[in-house]
C-alpha cells in the first residue's frame, strides 16, 4: 500500500495516531488507502508519521512481545522493546494526506482470512508497472 517510489515523500510513511485505547495506522498512495486500528495501553495521546519500510524491517528484528512508540522532538520516534532502543525520524502529521471520513464500517475482515486470500492471489500481482494504452 505505501509507495516505494514517489515524488511525494510522506507517501512512503505511515500515520500512527494514539488516542483513548485504540492505535490506528493509515496508509495511502492517494488511489487506495488502508486504516486499521487495535487496542493499546496508550499513556499520552498523539499523533506522527514513521517511514513504513524502516518500521516493518525493524519490526521483524525485534522479538515477541511489548513494543512502545513514543513521539519525541522534531518528529522523531523512539521504539522500545525489551533491551532494545531505536530512534526513527518522521515528517509533520499535518503533510499526511486527509482521507475521506467514512460513515460506518463497511466490512471487517479477520486478518488470518484477509492474510489467506492475499497468500492465493498474490502471484498474479505484477511486479512491474506499465503504460496501458
Amino acid at each position: 500500500m505505501v509507495e516505494r517510489k514517489t515524488t511525494i515523500p510522506i507517501l512512503s510513511n505511515l500515520l500512527l495516531e494514539a488516542k483513548g485505547n485504540r492505535l490506528t495506522i493509515t496508509a495511502t498512495d492517494l488511489e487506495l488507502s488502508v486504516r486499521t486500528s487495535c487496542e493499546a495501553n496508550i499513556k499520552k495521546e498523539g499523533a506522527g508519521t514513521i517511514p513504513a519500510k524502516k518500521l516493518l524491517e525493524l519490526v521483524r528484528l525485534l522479538p515477541e512481545g511489548e513494543i512502545k512508540f513514543k513521539l519525541l522532538d522534531n518528529h522523531w520516534v523512539e521504539i522500545v522493546s525489551e533491551k532494545k532502543k531505536y530512534k526513527l525520524v518522521g515528517m509533520a502529521k499535518e503533510n499526511f494526506p486527509a482521507l475521506p471520513v467514512m460513515p460506518h464500517t463497511l466490512v471487517n475482515i479477520p486478518a488470518v482470512v484477509l492474510e489467506n486470500l492475499i497468500r492465493k492471489t498474490k502471484f498474479a500481482i505484477s511486479m512491474e508497472e506499465s503504460a496501458i494504452p
